[in-house]
């Protein structure tokens, strides 16, 4: 009598233990089917679905329609640096950037570092790393290659992003 409950019992454990085995498997494919099919990312080793992901990261990518341009915001910029008009010129910067570049220009010799930045016709626009929202430009100054980045927010006014 004691065999047979323990034969009983190993098979309800085994048919468990199958169930379990099956589920798990049944479960991989589905992960691997949204990886597939982009619903799920990895970021920073964590796989997550786009939702999340993009609350984490909002898209770039964004259809609208400009309203001033990236030369305009640098020469705003640079004049407004050379003006000593510092708050003018973080309110060209991107929102995330402006508190690294305030703490930045806090540093005289930085800020007169920046002052010299060249005149809007000496940088020039690099096609291949500007997309509809991202443009990228580079100057060339004592045999180095600076770059300056702009973002297009989602009201259509280009900002810097890195300068």
């Amino acid at each position: 009598m004691l065999k047979l409950n323990m034969k009983k019992i190993a098979k309800i454990f085994g048919y468990v233990v199958l169930a379990v085995v099956v589920l798990l498997f049944l479960l991989l494919i589905w992960t691997k089917r949204k990886i597939d099919n982009g619903e799920m990312v990895k970021w920073n080793g964590k796989w997550m679905t786009q939702e999340d992901f993009h609350k984490i990261v909002p898209p770039q990518v964004y259809k609208v329609e400009s309203k001033n341009k990236p030369e305009e915001v640098y020469t705003a910029f640079r004049q407004a640096l050379l003006d000593d008009d510092v708050e003018k010129a973080l309110g060209l910067v991107r929102v995330e950037k402006r508190a690294k570049f305030a703490e930045v220009f806090k540093d005289k010799k930085m800020l007169e570092n920046y002052k010299t930045l060249p005149v809007v016709e000496k940088i020039i626009k690099s096609e291949k790393d500007s997309y509809e929202n991202i443009s990228s430009f580079y100057y060339r100054e004592n045999e180095k290659v600076y770059s300056v980045e702009f973002i297009k927010n989602k009201d259509g006014y280009w900002e810097i992003d890195q300068i």
